[in-house]
């Protein structure tokens, strides 16, 4: 797309589309509500940012929702309300640089995004990422310089807090993308860690890390024999292993409409430091302590239950026993004392359940969900657990 020039003609443009979703909606909107004046200031404010942006993501807390109904309206084929007046402005300057720049909303509740581009067309989307619990979102490959007018509407007509993120970082979901073993220091043991079931046919999850340097592979159940399993499907880049065993057991089931919050209580179960532990399997409590990951990683969150390296690739599992994320990483205690001075203390990460479940898709896995409606106690997810988490031990190369 050309770089727009003509700054009083986008928004002259502007107006005419805005009043036509004004007037096609006003049957719907109270009295007042198209009275609104369509070029206020933005609600939550503005930013410049150049090619290049740090931090990145660039993030800031708005309330989603608003009066106009766009799913009255011919001119985008989206569902939800917006307000008349944008959320947020972003100027950016591309500065002839080849990055993408792409827009998401993360809220409790659904979301809708809507944005007019610097040459004044318009972008809607409602229905963008389960996996990274984003109900929103917008990617522009190519971004040229100048005004992004952003509106972040809820699916329902009511009000909701929300976070809108504006990133460089290229786009948050390619489930089927290859890369390398993830090198931030870290990453746990890749001589043994955790699996667990996720289909009655014997397929486990674990992290890519574990197995990636395995000649051969050993998988044990609790009181039972190690069984051998072969990786059938790997994703470096989500730090994800599909293994296959010749075990048929009962599989972990995943949640069902709920999406990692902010405090939710959990539990990790796995098979740390192998040899020295108990072989019967090792658990730990904690909370979700923050919905990101390193550097706001999208793709995870933290947890504040204690790990050890063997947890890798097991599951945290929510109060009514379904897994809610994978165990991949804990907070390099080195480098933070050398950063800061101080020593992290429980700062550890999972992957989404919903990454997770993108690869069993991908991989054409039937994976079972829970409904939840009954809050577990810890020692009833344990017993759980333990049914479908195993050890993994493997020969390197």
């Amino acid at each position: 797309m050309k770089k727009s020039t003509n700054k009083s003609a986008r928004w002259f443009r502007f107006s005419q589309v805005l009043q036509s979703i004004l007037a096609s909606c006003s049957l719907l909107l109270p009295i007042g509500a198209a009275a609104q004046d369509p070029f206020s200031n933005p609600s939550f404010g503005e930013v410049s940012l150049i090619s290049g942006f740090e931090p990145d993501p660039h993030t800031v807390s708005i309330y989603a929702g608003g009066s106009v109904d766009l799913s009255a309206s011919r001119l985008v084929d989206c569902v939800g309300f917006v307000s008349d007046a944008p959320d947020y402005r972003v100027v950016y300057d591309s500065d002839n640089q080849q990055r993408s720049l792409s827009f998401y909303a993360e809220s409790e509740s659904d979301t809708v995004l809507l944005i007019n581009d610097p040459d004044g067309e318009w972008y809607c989307n409602d229905d963008y990422s389960d996996e990274l619990g984003l109900a929103s979102g917008l990617d522009f490959s190519s971004p040229q310089s100048g005004v992004y007018d952003i509106w972040v509407g809820s699916y329902e007509n009511e009000f909701s807090s929300a976070t809108l993120y504006v990133t460089e970082l290229g786009y948050l979901i390619d489930p089927e993308a290859e890369g390398s073993d993830p090198d931030d220091g870290v990453r746990g043991s890749a001589s043994s860690g955790t699996a667990f079931f996720v289909s009655e046919s014997g397929h486990l999850i674990t992290n890519f890390h574990v197995v990636s340097e395995c000649s051969s592979i050993q998988f044990q159940l609790p009181g039972e024999p190690p069984v051998a399993a072969t990786v059938i499907a790997t994703n470096a880049v989500y730090d994800l292993a599909l293994l296959k065993a010749e075990l048929e057991k009962p599989p972990a089931n995943f949640p069902f409409a709920r999406r990692p919050g902010l405090g939710q209580e959990i539990v990790v179960y796995g098979f740390p430091l192998r040899g020295d532990l108990s072989s019967q399997g090792n658990l730990t409590s904690g909370v979700i302590s923050a919905l990101t990951g390193l550097n706001d990683d999208l793709s995870m969150f933290q947890v504040s239950a204690q790990i050890q390296p063997g947890n890798s690739g097991g599951p945290v599992l929510d109060r009514y026993g379904s897994v809610t994320g994978v165990i991949v990483a804990m907070a390099d205690a080195g480098y933070f004392a050398e950063q800061s001075g101080s020593i992290p203390q429980n700062i550890n990460f999972a992957i989404r359940p919903g990454i997770v479940q993108s690869f069993l898709d991908i991989n054409n896995i039937d994976y079972q969900y829970n409904a939840g409606e009954t809050e577990l106690r810890i020692a009833e997810i344990a017993e759980i657990a333990q049914t479908f988490t195993g050890a993994l031990v493997c020969e390197s190369f």
